[in-house]
């Protein structure tokens, strides 16, 4: 059996490593992005990248291993055929994720701008009502000089 995951980071990279190799049933394994494969160098302590889709083979495999609940190896096809349809899944709302987050940033911006705006409209408000205090002081004025006369 083989897995992959989508990977962002070098701990993402380390963690699948570690989850593959905790499982003896999987023979190859790849971190992936969108055009890179990605697997884990022991020896090294840090990621091998490669172009591609390359597959890294999983130091615990183990061809005579059955998972617990499978009394041979005829439903491996069967949980091959879920993991893969849960894969997708997970694709699925990782790209629903990536979706909300560019809507969130675009809606973050369009707040900002109002912001913006109000702030201005406030600014617009204050001068106005600044120069409406010095209007009613100049009118004051006129009144007072018009009652010396």
């Amino acid at each position: 059996m083989n897995y992959q995951e989508k990977v962002c980071t070098r701990a993402d990279v380390r963690a699948l490593y570690e989850k593959v190799v905790a499982n003896p049933a999987i023979q190859s394994y790849r971190g992936y992005t969108e055009s890179k494969s990605y697997g884990w160098d022991v020896d090294a302590d840090d990621y091998v990248k490669r172009d591609g889709e390359v597959w890294f083979e999983n130091p615990a495999y183990d061809a005579d291993f059955i998972p617990e609940g499978v009394s041979d190896g005829g439903n491996a096809e069967l949980l091959d055929e879920q993991l893969a349809e849960k894969e997708q899944q997970i694709m699925d709302l990782e790209d629903q994720i990536d979706d909300l987050e560019e809507e969130n940033e675009m809606l973050e911006l369009r707040a900002g701008e109002a912001e913006a705006r109000a702030k201005a409209a406030e600014n617009e408000r204050d001068e106005a009502k600044a120069a409406l205090i010095e209007l009613r002081r100049a009118l004051i004025l006129v009144g007072e000089l018009a009652q010396a006369k």
